[in-house]
C-alpha cells in the first residue's frame, strides 16, 4: 500500500496539528511519538480511539504487547492498562479521548456490548477506505471542536461522535451484533467488577448485586464474553497488580494491602497461581 500520510494528503485535508480538550470530557490531538507520554503503564479512565497513519510503533494493552503497522485503529476502554513501548520517526496517529461520563451522556445503544469486543480486540487493520472516513471524521470534528464561538458546539460534537460509533466502528459493530448478549446483566456486572475488583473478588458479591444467583452469573458472562465471571474478577486483579509490581516502588506488602488481600503469602499465592510466578520474581523478570 502507497505511504498513508502521501494518500491522506492527496484529500487536500490537512490534518490538524493543535491539540483540543474540553473539560475532563474530550481530548483530540494529532501526535508523531510518545515522547509526551511517560512510558510506564497507565491504566485508562477514557474510552481512548487512535487511528495510526504512518510508520509503526509498539505498545502494551493489558500488559501483551503489540505491533502496529500502519494503518491501523486501536480501541481502548476505561480501565485497560495502556503502555508505549517504541514508535518509528515516521510516526503519525491521531487520538480522540472520551471520559465515561461523556459516553454516557451522549447515550450510544449497545455501547457495552462494543466495549466488551474491543476490550477482546482492541487492534483492527484498516482499508484504505475506512482510513479515508476516519481521517474526514477527524478533520469534521476538529473543525467543530475548534469553533468556540458556536454556541451548539458540544451538540455538534456529540451527534459527529454519534456517527463515527454507527458508521466509523462499524467492523466492531457488525461482530458485537453477531453476540446474543444478556445485555443489562452482562453490562451491570462489567461495571461492578471495573469499580469493586480491589475489594471484592467472590462471584457471590457480583450475583448479590444483581439479585442472581452466582451460577446464572457465571453461565451468562460466559456464554456471552468467553470468559467466565471468575475469570474476569481474576483478570482485573492480575493486571492492576502486574502494573503495581512494574511501574511503582510499592512494596509487595503495600501492593498486597491495596488489592484488599489479608496478608503478602495469600496475596503471594493468587499470584503465583494465576502468572506463575511469585510476584518478587516477577518484579525481577524483565517483564518491562
Amino acid at each position: 500500500m502507497k505511504d498513508i500520510a502521501e494518500y491522506i494528503r492527496n484529500l487536500h485535508l490537512a490534518i490538524p496539528e493543535d491539540r483540543i480538550i474540553i473539560g475532563d470530557d474530550l481530548v483530540i490531538m494529532h501526535h508523531t511519538n510518545f515522547d509526551f507520554i511517560n512510558q510506564v503503564p497507565m491504566k485508562l479512565s477514557n474510552a481512548v480511539i487512535s487511528v495510526c497513519i504512518s510508520g509503526h510503533c509498539r505498545i502494551k494493552i493489558n500488559l501483551e504487547e503489540h505491533d502496529i503497522d500502519s494503518p491501523m485503529l486501536i480501541t481502548m476502554m476505561p480501565g485497560q492498562i495502556f503502555e508505549p513501548m517504541e514508535s518509528s520517526n515516521n510516526f503519525q496517529c491521531y487520538t480522540i479521548a472520551l471520559s465515561k461520563r461523556f459516553v454516557d451522556m451522549i447515550n450510544l445503544p449497545g455501547w457495552q456490548q462494543h466495549y466488551m469486543v474491543m476490550y477482546n480486540n482492541p487492534i483492527t487493520r484498516l482499508d484504505a477506505e475506512h482510513l479515508q472516513a476516519l481521517h474526514v471524521f477527524y478533520f469534521i470534528l476538529h473543525r467543530a471542536a475548534s469553533d468556540v464561538d458556536n454556541p451548539f458546539r458540544l451538540q455538534v460534537i456529540e451527534n459527529l461522535i454519534r456517527v463515527f460509533y454507527y458508521g466509523g466502528l462499524s467492523r466492531h459493530r457488525a461482530e458485537a451484533a453477531t453476540s446474543n448478549y444478556k445485555n443489562s446483566i452482562v453490562e451491570r456486572f462489567m461495571e461492578l467488577v471495573h469499580d469493586n475488583f480491589r475489594e471484592e473478588r467472590m462471584i457471590g458479591y457480583y450475583a448479590d448485586k444483581l439479585c442472581i444467583t452466582p451460577k446464572y452469573l457465571s453461565k451468562i458472562v460466559k456464554e456471552n464474553t468467553g470468559r467466565s465471571a471468575g475469570e474476569w474478577i481474576e483478570n482485573h486483579v492480575i493486571l492492576e497488580a502486574r502494573a503495581m509490581l512494574q511501574s511503582s516502588d510499592m512494596t509487595i506488602q503495600q501492593i498486597a494491602a491495596s488489592l484488599n488481600f489479608p496478608n503478602q503469602s495469600f496475596f503471594g499465592k493468587y499470584f503465583k497461581r494465576a502468572t506463575g510466578l511469585s510476584p518478587k520474581q516477577y518484579r525481577h523478570s524483565g517483564n518491562k
